[in-house]
């Protein structure tokens, strides 16, 4: 953990690095599959809320139920959460939105690829990114993290939880506050490790809880 001044005190180094240091123990750092930049934005929206094993699947269904993001654009938001399976978490919420950001993407650009951002700085992706119908916070900061190797660290309203019923973030802290505070504390090529160590974590927690089991 590197000693930095931080943007904030919402998190704190010793229980946070406690708990990196136990969860890479625990098992092996999950690594994100190799994506597009806009295929890592989907993957994004199945990654909200939800485990890495259920957002595989439910990715693996996707790929395998249209020939591309195109013809994804142009599914009916039933078809989308169908594809997806009707009892994944928030599908039709998930579906909806994947549905509008992709129809904004091919409205802003003729094509359903956002590679330009991998050119901009970081500041100018992250607004392009909140700027488009539908998008969601934590999956923007995840297109930042994983598809553009941006210093961030997303957190969702379950990480978000964890990390506070953990003691390792202040309950008044808002889900962006703990993650600039996380990155704070790391080194800024450590930031998609410590995501996928952190995701995992909440995942076997939640397992052990009997929360999020497959349906």
């Amino acid at each position: 953990m590197r000693e930095v001044a931080l943007r904030n005190a919402k998190v704190h180094s010793g229980r946070l690095s406690s708990l990196l240091q136990a969860a890479r123990l625990n098992g092996p750092i999950a690594t994100s599959p190799a994506l597009s930049p806009t295929e890592r934005l989907v993957w994004g929206f199945l990654a909200w809320e939800c485990s890495q094993s259920r957002a595989a699947k439910a990715y693996e269904r996707l790929r395998r139920g249209v020939v591309d993001l195109n013809e994804l654009r142009v599914c009916l938001t039933n078809e989308i959460q169908t594809l997806m399976g009707d009892r994944y978490p928030k599908a039709s919420k998930r579906a909806s939105r994947i549905r509008r950001v992709l129809r904004d993407i091919h409205r802003r650009e003729i094509e359903i690829s956002i590679d330009h951002l991998l050119d901009v700085p970081a500041s100018d992706a992250t607004a392009y990114l909140m700027g488009l119908d539908g998008m969601l916070p934590y999956v923007a900061s995840f297109t930042c993290l994983h598809a553009l190797n941006h210093p961030v660290i997303p957190i969702d309203q379950r990480l978000h939880a964890a990390l506070v019923e953990e003691g390792i973030a202040d309950a008044d802290a808002s889900p962006e506050e703990i993650g600039d505070g996380i990155v704070d504390h790391i080194e800024p090529e450590q930031c998609a490790a410590v995501h996928m160590t952190l995701w995992g974590w909440i995942d076997s927690r939640d397992a052990g809880d009997g929360a999020d089991q497959e349906g």
